[in-house]
């Protein structure tokens, strides 16, 4: 027996007018690109603050890098009353940012009792807000030198 295979015949369905779906992709397309759009945005929002972040933690390697230094140096010299020249070639290289310094960065040593000092180091990071609002950062460490 031969089976006769019949054209297809497109029967629209009941009660949808094909002019009025027209439009429909285009507002697919249209929301899928704002999605898109938003999704990207929200991406480089959290890409800018990984950098803010990743820039925080060098400055503080660095304060903390300058700070053992200078306790290196204590700790050298069997005392941690250092001469005044040695504090102020630590404290240069301390504010110079295009070495191995900080922006804006400034030190001090304060002496205690018993071969005990204190080594802080106070800095402002570097940004595009007005320098009278930015917060400064500090970083301190304790030296003690048993003798």
């Amino acid at each position: 027996m031969k089976t006769l295979l019949r054209p297809l015949v497109h029967v629209p369905l009941r009660g949808v007018q094909p002019h009025r779906a027209r439009g429909m992709t285009l507002i697919e397309v249209l929301c899928a690109i704002l999605v898109m759009t938003l999704g990207l945005l929200g991406l480089m929002t959290l890409m800018a603050r990984a950098s803010q972040a990743t820039l925080a933690t060098d400055d503080a390697q660095r304060a903390a890098s300058l700070a053992n230094e200078l306790a290196t140096e204590m700790w050298l010299q069997g005392t941690v009353t250092l001469p005044s020249a040695t504090l102020t070639a630590w404290n240069t290289r301390l504010a110079d940012a295009t070495g191995m310094g900080l922006a804006n960065g400034a030190g001090t040593v304060s002496v205690g009792t018993g071969n005990v000092a204190r080594i802080t180091i106070t800095w402002t990071p570097p940004g595009p807000t007005p320098a009278n609002q930015r917060t400064s950062r500090q970083y301190f460490t304790d030296v003690r030198l048993n003798n």
